[in-house]
């Protein structure tokens, strides 16, 4: 089943919650504890290191180098409610060494953890998409009613060379008055752009998830 990108006028009738998500620029585990009244938790699925990166078609690949690619689910402490699965290919040559040390070692969040590491970084753009929840979340025994849900990718620039591809997927379950129909018709994707007016932008790349490497 394709990726049906969203128009502008359809991300506005998402609930406002999930549109601050999606358009945050900053660390989202402290956006969503703001908007979930509630401390998050980091619940590792699997971290793995791969020689090579896992493609992504419409991406640039990461520079040459090791990759962890890491599952992760972003929990309420208090509520247990599950609120973003996300999926992140980070080249580790690229980063000091102390920063694979945390995210191997710790249940610390990506974007916790690169704040604390004082880099100067950039981030990307970000496509925007309703598709499929990834088949690594059914694996990990997570169960959702709805069989699509709202996505977002960035890269995170460092030292002029992209460093972090990260893939959000929103959890509808958990948000009020989210949308129970999706668009008739697959529109335009769009960037968000902290810049512009409505913070989004047109673009025409189709979002695929990443292939596997062994």
């Amino acid at each position: 089943m394709p990726e049906c990108f969203l128009s502008d006028g359809e991300i506005r009738k998402l609930d406002r919650d999930l549109r601050i998500l999606i358009a945050t620029d900053g660390t989202l585990t402290r956006i969503l504890k703001v908007v979930a009244n509630d401390e998050i938790v980091v619940h590792i699925i699997k971290q793995q290191i791969h020689d090579v990166a896992p493609k992504i078609p419409e991406l640039d690949q990461l520079p040459s180098g090791r990759v962890l690619q890491r599952h992760i689910l972003l929990k309420g402490r208090n509520s247990g409610n599950p609120f973003v699965a996300a999926e992140s290919l980070i080249a580790i040559d690229l980063l000091p060494p102390a920063i694979l040390t945390s995210l191997t070692k710790t249940d610390r969040s990506i974007g916790e953890v690169m704040a604390a590491s004082c880099l100067e970084t950039f981030k990307e753009r970000a496509h925007v998409w309703i598709g499929e929840f990834p088949g690594w979340l059914a694996l990990a025994g997570y169960q959702n009613s709805r069989l699509r849900t709202v996505a977002r990718r960035y890269r995170i620039i460092t030292g002029g060379q992209p460093v972090l591809i990260i893939t959000e997927y929103f959890l509808w379950n958990v948000f009020q008055d989210a949308p129970c129909k999706e668009p008739d018709r697959c529109q335009h994707s769009n960037d968000i752009d902290p810049r512009s007016k409505d913070g989004f932008a047109l673009n025409d790349r189709v979002p695929r998830s990443p292939e596997r490497q062994g």
